[in-house]
């Protein structure tokens, strides 16, 4: 009976977390005085790639936070989408997409530009917008 209810939680945890929507966090530690440059980039190479996703409905939205005041986390971008599955699916073409397209220089210049970097995955409790 014990192993019946372990398997009954597992698939109770299965079934609510793999189909809530969920906002992924990518928070980034950039050197301050290569913020600037960093956005450039990424208003180039990175953003093109996963805003045409939000447009083809693969992913729900995506976005970028900079500061020049306040923690160390000054970079953050997020990304919605209808659950974990399909952020996974959306994120691996979109990375593969950004690779393909970006030259190495450019990779590798960016990746430098990165001090440290952390992903938190939140499942939406509440959201309201005026879509």
């Amino acid at each position: 009976m014990r192993t019946v209810k372990k398997i009954g939680l597992i698939v109770l945890l299965f079934v609510t977390y793999s189909h809530a929507q969920i906002m992924v966090i990518s928070q980034n530690k950039v050197v301050f005085n290569k913020m600037k440059e960093y956005h450039e980039l990424s208003e180039k190479f990175w953003n093109p790639v996963f805003d045409k996703l939000v447009d083809e409905g693969k992913l729900d939205e995506v976005g970028t936070l900079g500061h020049a005041w306040g923690d160390e986390w000054n970079v953050v971008g997020y990304y919605k989408a209808k659950d974990i599955a399909s952020f996974e699916k959306a994120w691996s073409e979109g990375y593969q997409e950004f690779a393909k397209k970006t030259p190495q220089n450019v990779q590798n210049k960016i990746q430098a530009m990165i001090i440290e970097h952390k992903d938190s995955i939140y499942q939406l409790k509440h959201s309201h917008s005026r879509k």
